[in-house]
């Protein structure tokens, strides 16, 4: 009963007779994971225009289960290797086996995958919407940087960089030197003559996705918004009754 663009259609299931095993089956992405393409070398590189569509495209699918199903469903998964390009390299999410539909409930049972997990769950089990966020701002630090969410030796990519800007917004003049020298800004981005002002700015809005109190993280409704009034994406995305406003991470 939930359907939207920027989610891996369900279309339908199959019973093996033999085995006495259902399937699920759903659409056919071309393109593969996002994961496999930041992170394996044998893949055509995205551009930063690619990357920005693709978070604007996870964000509108986050944003759809957040706000517009009844009950409001949350992933509880969200990362690089549960989004799913097309053939024509636009974002769906899948892998729904974790979901919960109702927000602000308790479990001991801490499920999910490290590098992503909101805090407040692993040490609350804190289940709400803005856990998804979290995670959310962990795939935009992959999208910008080009690294995996956790490095060789078990270090979380968004605790380097949450400590690097002690939780506050990226200012575009003092920490632009800071960034690249720091290895946050992906080489192949660095190549293009994208504006680094537009990869600031979505630093600043996965900074605020990371803030501590999931109170102070942005909505994907907000999300949505700053995405996409970077000058690097052409797109006509709109919604009657809203207007972009800017993000802070204080």
């Amino acid at each position: 009963m939930i359907n939207h663009g920027n989610l891996v259609t369900l279309e339908g299931f199959c019973i093996d007779f033999d085995d006495a095993n259902c399937y699920l089956v759903y659409e056919y992405l071309e393109n593969g994971s996002l994961y496999t393409r930041l992170h394996d070398s044998k893949t055509e590189r995205l551009s930063w225009k690619g990357r920005l569509r693709i978070a604007v495209d996870i964000a509108n699918g986050l944003q759809y289960i957040h706000e517009h199903t009844v009950p409001r469903v949350v992933h509880k998964d969200v990362k690089s290797s549960n989004i799913l390009l097309d053939a024509q390299m636009r974002a769906k999410i899948a892998n729904f086996g974790l979901a919960k539909s109702g927000c602000n409930a308790i479990t001991m049972h801490i499920v999910g995958t490290q590098g992503y997990i909101a805090p407040e769950y692993i040490a609350d089990g804190i289940v709400s919407t803005k856990m998804d966020v979290f995670s959310f701002g962990v795939v935009l630090l992959e999208l910008i940087s080009g690294r995996e969410a956790v490095d060789e030796e078990g270090k979380a990519l968004w605790v380097e960089v949450y400590a690097k800007f002690n939780g506050n917004s990226v200012d575009k003049h003092k920490d632009k030197d800071m960034l690249i020298k720091g290895g946050f800004i992906d080489d192949v981005i660095l190549g293009e003559s994208c504006s680094l002002e537009s990869v600031m700015n979505v630093m600043s809005i996965a900074i605020a996705c990371l803030h501590g109190d999931p109170s102070k993280r942005p909505s994907m409704v907000d999300i949505v918004y700053a995405l996409c009034k970077s000058d690097d994406l052409f797109t006509d995305i709109s919604e009657d009754g809203f207007s972009p406003h800017q993000i802070s991470a204080r």
